[in-house]
């Protein structure tokens, strides 16, 4: 998938969102620009701290996606949960809300593992370490390779996965995944 609107250029963490999405270059999945432009504590031209926002807020959105709602709806995570109960009997809280998230996550990533997807499909076009913007707040700006495959690395360690990209045994067990770990051959 191409990469959509917001320029990695612009906010880092996008660049980790759209390297490490499901399904391609995909903004919906993690999009950090709200935090990044909002949050004073985060440079949006760095990749300090991004890789943990970036997985927080793809473990929210799987679990969010899962019940099929509008992705422009503004609904908050408490919200969300009673939700889920009421409409499944269980007694969630967002912590196992989000550890539900997580779950899909390493499932959607076996899954694509075993379809073909290989690690090194979390990458960036070369141009957006190379190019830069002529004009605007990010003029000048670009990706660095170094410190993008850094925070990679830390994204991976974050999500309990080995340096390769491969969910590990623990993390499967972890998440009551260990049933799927022969389709990765872990």
């Amino acid at each position: 998938m191409d990469i959509p609107g917001y320029d990695p250029r612009g906010t880092f963490g996008m660049g980790l969102a759209y390297a490490t999405s499901d399904r391609g270059a995909c903004h919906q999945r993690a999009w950090t620009v709200r935090a990044e432009l909002n949050d004073p504590e985060l440079e949006r031209f760095s990749f300090d701290k991004k890789a943990g926002i970036v997985k927080n807020v793809q473990d929210e959105r799987a679990s969010f996606f899962s019940l099929v709602l509008c992705d422009f709806a503004p609904i908050s995570e408490e919200d969300c949960v009673d939700m889920w109960n009421l409409a499944t009997g269980f007694n969630h809280t967002v912590e196992s809300y989000l550890k539900c998230g997580e779950r899909i996550w390493n499932l959607i990533r076996l899954f694509n593992l075993r379809e073909g997807l290989k690690p090194d499909s979390d990458k960036l076009p070369p141009r957006l370490f190379n190019e830069s913007f002529t004009k605007g707040p990010a003029k000048g700006i670009v990706l660095t390779k170094d410190r993008f495959e850094q925070s990679l690395k830390e994204y991976y360690s974050l999500r309990g996965w080995d340096e390769k990209g491969l969910p590990k045994k623990e993390k499967l067990k972890e998440l009551d995944l260990l049933e799927y770990a022969n389709l990765i051959g872990v």
